[in-house]
């Protein structure tokens, strides 16, 4: 009975944590810019079940490197999380199967990507390259403080 007990526990563990993860991070930040980092992975609870076991099976395979990055096992990176919402620029995060208006224009779009918004106006501001190069929390901070320098965001 005690190892039900335990068993329905670890579910619910888990489903919390896969609820958690599928949820987007809202800074609610009130700037004319908004960065957007689209996951290369699905939304929903069946993909992030999926994703999360492949991530812990096989994570030299998983194909979202920012993923990777920006999650621990069961939910956000913390160091990632408090970084993000420190910044004075709104930050979101999506998924690609929710990714359309980018697509739309008839450019093909390379996985993950962060994408720069302006108004209306959308532009790369980090290719599937430069996430990809990026082996860790500390590194993607780099990299993105650096691009938010270059456009004089922060100092």
């Amino acid at each position: 009975m005690k190892f039900l007990n335990n068993k329905r526990r670890l579910i619910l563990f888990i489903l919390i944590g896969i609820i958690s993860a599928t949820s987007n991070i809202k800074t609610n930040k009130n700037n004319e810019m908004e960065v957007l980092f689209v996951y290369n992975a699905k939304s929903g609870l069946f993909n992030a079940l999926t994703d999360y076991v492949h991530r812990q099976i096989s994570p030299s395979t998983y194909s979202c490197n920012l993923c990777l990055i920006t999650y621990d096992n069961w939910d956000r990176n913390q160091q990632w999380a408090n970084y993000i919402e420190s910044l004075p620029i709104s930050v979101n995060f999506t998924y690609a199967d929710v990714l359309t208006q980018y697509q739309k224009r008839g450019e093909k779009v390379k996985l993950p990507i962060a994408l720069l918004k302006k108004g209306k106006a959308e532009s790369t501001f980090m290719t599937v390259e430069e996430i990809n190069s990026c082996h860790d929390e500390e590194a993607l901070i780099m990299m993105f403080d650096e691009k938010l320098k270059n456009l004089g965001i922060i100092e």
